[in-house]
This record gives C-alpha cells, sequence and structure tokens, in this order.
C-alpha cells in the first residue's frame, strides 16, 4: 500500500490522502451512475456503497473529501449514520440527499454535522455548486487544525526550551565527567593481560557508545527546543550532498548497501550546516531501514512544481514505514527504533520549515521510504 506523508497532522494526513474520494451512499444505482459520470470526469475517484452499513466500511477503510448520503437507505436512516461518518472522516464534509424534505429534518442534518441538505431531484449545476463549496469548507478544516496544532507546538517548544536551558549545564557535565573517567578506565585496562584486556574493553565500548547516545539525545533535544539563528547564504546542494554520503560510506559498505546518486547542480539559499544536519539524519535512517544488498538513493534538483525551490532527496529500499506509525512520524520522541531518540525527523521538519520549505514522505511497504526536502532556491525568494 503506499501512503504520502507531509508536515501535516494525522487528521491532516487521512483528508489529504482521501482529497479526490467522493463517496456515494445511496441504493439508488442509476442515481449512483450518475455522480459517478458528474464527478468522474472531475477527477473524483467515486465509491458506492449502497447501504449504511458498507457506506461506514467504506468511510473507515479510505476516507473521503465528500460524501453523498441518502436519508433513506435500506438498513439505516442517512441521519442516524452521520455522526459516525463524522467520526470516520472528521476533515471531510457529508451532504445528505432526501426525495421528502420536511424542516425536522433539515434542522436535525444541521445538528449532526452535515455541510448541506439536498432534495432529489437537483440540478447538475447546483449540485456541483454544493460539492465546490463542501471541499472549500474542508481545506478550511484542515488549514484551521494545522494552525491550531502549530500553535500548541509552539507553546510547548517554548516550554522545552526554558526546561532544556535549565538542564542542559547540569546533565552535561556529569556526561563530561564520566567520558573522562571512562578514558582514564580505558588507558589502564590496556596494561592489563590480554584475556582481561579484551574483555573490559568490550564492556568499556558499550558504556561509551551510551555516553555518546546520551550526548547525542541531549544535543538533539537542544536542537528542537531552542533553535540558534539560522544563516542564510548559497548553498550548493549538489556539493553538500556528496559530502554527505562520503561520510557514511564506509558505513554503507560494510553493511553490503551502495549509494546511488541523481543529482543535479542547485543552490539554495539557507544555512549550510542546518542543511547538512538535515541530511545526515535521513541518510542515517535510510541506511538504518535498508538492508544487504539495498541501495540508498541521494537526489537534488529544481523543484518542477515551483521553480523559486529545489529539493534534496534521500530514498531506502527497505521495508517502508506502516501506516499506522506514518502519521506520527514527525512528532518530538516517537521512535519505531529500539534504540531511537525519536527526534530526528522532528529537527528535520523544524530546519526545513525554518528555511520557508517542508518536508514530504513517500513510502510503500515492501518497496522502501523516500523523505524529501523543499528549500528556497538561491534567488528564488
Amino acid at each position: 500500500m503506499r501512503n504520502w506523508q507531509g508536515t501535516v497532522t494525522p487528521l491532516e494526513h487521512r483528508t489529504r490522502a482521501a482529497s479526490h474520494r467522493l463517496l456515494v451512499i445511496d441504493d439508488n444505482r442509476e442515481l449512483a451512475d450518475n455522480l459517478i459520470d458528474i464527478f468522474g470526469s472531475r477527477g473524483f475517484s467515486v465509491r458506492i456503497a449502497p447501504s449504511a452499513r458498507e457506506g461506514l466500511d467504506a468511510a473507515r477503510a479510505d476516507g473521503f473529501a465528500l460524501a453523498f448520503v441518502d436519508v433513506k437507505l435500506p438498513d439505516s436512516s442517512g441521519l442516524d449514520l452521520l455522526p459516525a461518518l463524522r467520526d470516520a472522516c472528521p476533515l471531510g464534509e457529508v451532504v445528505l440527499m432526501t426525495g421528502h424534505a420536511t424542516i425536522d429534518s433539515a434542522i436535525a442534518a444541521v445538528r449532526g454535522g452535515a455541510f448541506h441538505y439536498v432534495i432529489k431531484p437537483f440540478k447538475v449545476d447546483d449540485l456541483i455548486a454544493t460539492a465546490e463549496s463542501a471541499l472549500r469548507n474542508a481545506e478550511l478544516r484542515v488549514e484551521r487544525e494545522a494552525l491550531q496544532r502549530r500553535a500548541a507546538e509552539a507553546e510547548a517548544l517554548a516550554h522545552m526550551g526554558t526546561l532544556a536551558a535549565g538542564l542542559a549545564h547540569e546533565i552535561r557535565n556529569p556526561l563530561n565527567a564520566a567520558g573522562l573517567q571512562l578514558h582514564l578506565l580505558g588507558r589502564k585496562v590496556e596494561r592489563l593481560a590480554d584475556a582481561d584486556r579484551t574483555a573490559l574493553r568490550s564492556r568499556i565500548d558499550i558504556v561509551a557508545a551510551e555516553l555518546k547516545r546520551l550526548e547525542r539525545l541531549l544535543t538533539d533535544f537542544l536542537e528542537l527546543a531552542r533553535p540558534k539563528p539560522m544563516a542564510r547564504e548559497p548553498v550548493d546542494l549538489r556539493a553538500l550532498l556528496d559530502d554527505v554520503a562520503a561520510f557514511h560510506e564506509p558505513t554503507a559498505q560494510s553493511r553490503g548497501i551502495r549509494f546511488e546518486r541523481k543529482v543535479s547542480d542547485v543552490d539554495a539559499l539557507g544555512d549550510r550546516e542546518r542543511l547538512k544536519q538535515v541530511f545526515h539524519n535521513l541518510v542515517v535512517n535510510a541506511l538504518e531501514a535498508s538492508h544487504a544488498d539495498g541501495a540508498v538513493t541521494v537526489s537534488c534538483g529544481t523543484d518542477p512544481d515551483d521553480p523559486s525551490f529545489v529539493y534534496g532527496a534521500v530514498r531506502d529500499a527497505g521495508r517502508g514505514i506502516p501506516g499506522a506509525a506514518l502519521a506520527q512520524i514527525f512528532e518530538p520522541f516517537f521512535t519505531t527504533k529500539e534504540a531511537g531518540t525519536g527526534l530526528g525527523l522532528s529537527i528535520v521538519r523544524q530546519i526545513a520549515e525554518r528555511h520557508g520549505g517542508s518536508v514530504r514522505v513517500w513510502t510503500e511497504e515492501g518497496r522502501g521510504t523516500e523523505v524529501t526536502v523543499r528549500i528556497p532556491a538561491r534567488g528564488g525568494t
């Protein structure tokens, strides 16, 4: 199953994935076929469900941008079905249809969350106008939910920044002290007999690795909670990706993974070190997701949809991201890795957005994942 994800919430993801899905819940096949003709030619994928049960199953499985629902269904009333449809797809819109309208039923429809209430038979132009209005309303819902999420995140990060500034010094001091003592212990271990030295050296290496992981977690946390000012300078994106790939080449070779490059000469406008951090994070993720004899592909070029932006992308040929996890991958501290910090993609998103760009993730189970970062081009904005 192919999935897309960007810098959006789970609800936005559900609605964007369904942005061209029209669900028709009506047992009148002739009417349903007419709606297929009307909206199919306008780029919609139309699904027909002849009963309330089948309609609700379809809504839960695939979501919808817009649902046309008959008030009188074989196994239920469209009015009774309405709350369940709203729960199944909160950011989609529902239009109820009936041939026997009453004031009471219209009021009930509005109270139940229906966008509109249309009477059969209806004119095609009127129906199209209703659909366009409903879709505009759905887009406004998505935008409003996104703004609320961003505001909540900003408030949370502000509190995290205050906490991080107070704790960073207290945490780094014992980390540095432990690292120094471990180094001294390692020097003494080297003077022991071979058998004893080998066993102790292995344990020292484990502790050293864990200390580095704690240091990395602290650094990532500080970067997310209290980011430093961004530079704005020309960045040769091709050269940057070459540097990142060269840095990770030894690790890739040791795991039997090859690097492939599909790069063009493009210049971004931004902070070179921050962008390098972005692609280091993405390459590390790709290497961890890849299997032996697989490939990690790095690419860059001009955004085909907007030449004022360039993009850099990293793709693996791993198992892909499960659908249940996809909507959470940008959330701080969410991870599916046993030893992951859950901050990598949060930082990638933050850096991209601070550049005025965005992040998009393509994934397909069994085929892999590609993360694309859009950044303003030099001279583009």
